[in-house]
């Protein structure tokens, strides 16, 4: 039963190809505020089969349907991550006035209190005070709020991933087996590497499909990839916030 069945996955997931094969280089990045920014010491893989193919053909075999995360608990934890991000916000407003604060206070000692910039300086810094406390006890606030739902969240989850382990352990037993079997169906063999300080690496690949695999954490989960490539027709390959599927991790 293993073997027709890796033969069938080799049929339809990784045709090999007559091509010749060529360098192909992968630029990682990640969100970084507004934009992005490159991910380095990264290990990246170059997979001759389509791996979600094949984790979706054993969980369509498997003798109980794949456990899901309830709704409501993927809204709960929706809401932690705004509540994280409302946090963050108006601590790094409390930092920059407090970095303010802390300039001024430098200036006002090298000053003369008879000095006629004295005064006006001063009078900037009691007013920057009063921001800064206001901003204190709000960026508190924020965190407290933030803290309390993100445990009570993350209870519920741990409830859910033990229920999903437990089912992944029995379901995805023969994974490593079908695996071997596949790449020796193949003739091919799974490619590691890492990416540099600016987020690149290059290989040569035998020509033909490959997928390309890694994933980075994120706040909100991570950011994973899996994207098919021919290395003989492209030579770059970007893979970014845009083109990456967003998972919810535990």
């Amino acid at each position: 039963m293993l073997k027709s069945r890796v033969a069938l996955l080799s049929v339809l997931l990784a045709p090999l190809t007559a091509a010749c094969g060529s360098e192909l280089t992968v630029e990682v990045f990640t969100e970084a505020g507004d934009g992005v920014q490159a991910v380095s010491d990264l290990e990246v893989q170059f997979l001759p089969f389509d791996r979600d193919s094949l984790f979706r053909d054993i969980s369509s075999r498997a003798s109980t349907p794949e456990p899901q995360v309830p709704a409501d608990v993927r809204a709960a934890n929706d809401s932690v991550l705004v509540l994280q991000a409302t946090w963050r916000v108006v601590e790094s407003r409390w930092n920059e006035t407090r970095d303010s604060l802390r300039g001024i206070s430098d200036q006002l000692s090298r000053l003369d209190p008879r000095d006629p910039n004295y005064r006006p300086l001063f009078e900037r810094f009691n007013s920057m005070e009063g921001r800064e406390r206001s901003l204190n006890r709000e960026r508190q606030t924020a965190f407290d709020t933030f803290t309390r739902l993100q445990q009570s969240t993350q209870s519920r989850l741990d409830s859910v991933r033990v229920v999903i382990e437990a089912w992944e352990e029995v379901a995805f037993a023969e994974y490593g087996d079908i695996e071997v079997a596949l790449l020796e169906a193949l003739g091919r063999e799974i490619v590691l590497d890492t990416t540099d300080a600016e987020g690149r690496l290059t290989r040569a690949l035998p020509g033909g499909a490959w997928w390309v695999h890694t994933r980075v954490a994120i706040p909100a989960g991570e950011l994973y990839w899996n994207v098919l490539t021919d290395p003989g027709a492209a030579d770059t390959l970007r893979l970014d916030p845009a083109n990456a599927e967003r998972r919810l991790t535990f």
